[in-house]
């Protein structure tokens, strides 16, 4: 399994709460974790502080550089009046983006939105950018695709949160993986707050 094109397909979120059910066993992460780090085994816990956290900015709109299903099902059941907006790359697949289409979380409004357009009436006051990786020592550590859409959505003036699935204390480095400037985001996520 290709953990980085399922993540790129229904996020790291839902990819790595799928991935902890099946840790145990030790073939499942000697493959996955040649990948990506694997998960906290408590990951599903952390995913209601997340959206709430994200909840917190008090914005209308949150448009999301991977698909975070995961994230958007939490943020649905706390408000549900918000919408999210999965930004995916504009080489995805099209059976995947088909695929991605068919099964939106329901109970917030989701669209999906091709790169490289830019959603219409997203702005600084009701707009929330969330950047998704694993944090390396600090170091915010991301895909390629989100970081090539991170670069091309910069010129969004508005709040854009790194919200790592992931913090590792060594600054390891997965093969795929970009690091991503500090500067592209304003504010992180850190599980232990």
């Amino acid at each position: 399994m290709d953990l980085q094109k399922t993540a790129r397909e229904i996020g790291l979120f839902e990819t790595n709460v799928n991935l902890a059910r099946v840790c145990g066993s030790a073939d499942v992460r000697l493959k996955a974790g040649e990948s990506m780090p694997l998960p906290d085994e408590n990951i599903a816990d952390q995913i209601p502080r997340i959206a709430q956290w994200l909840h917190s900015f008090g914005k209308s709109r949150y448009m999301f550089l991977t698909p975070e299903i995961a994230l958007i099902e939490e943020l649905a059941r706390i408000s549900g009046q918000e919408e999210a907006i999965i930004a995916v790359p504009c080489d995805l697949e099209e059976e995947a983006k088909q695929r991605l289409r068919s099964n939106l979380p329901r109970g917030m409004r989701t669209t999906v939105l091709e790169e490289p357009y830019f959603p219409q009436s997203f702005f600084p006051g009701n707009g929330l950018m969330v950047i998704c990786g694993y944090a390396a020592g600090n170091r915010p550590m991301v895909l390629p695709d989100t970081y090539r859409m991170a670069e091309h959505y910069s010129g969004f003036l508005g709040k854009k949160v790194f919200v790592p699935y992931k913090e590792l204390e060594n600054a390891a480095r997965y093969d795929g993986w970009l690091e991503m400037n500090q500067q592209r985001f304003t504010t992180k996520w850190r599980s232990r707050l």
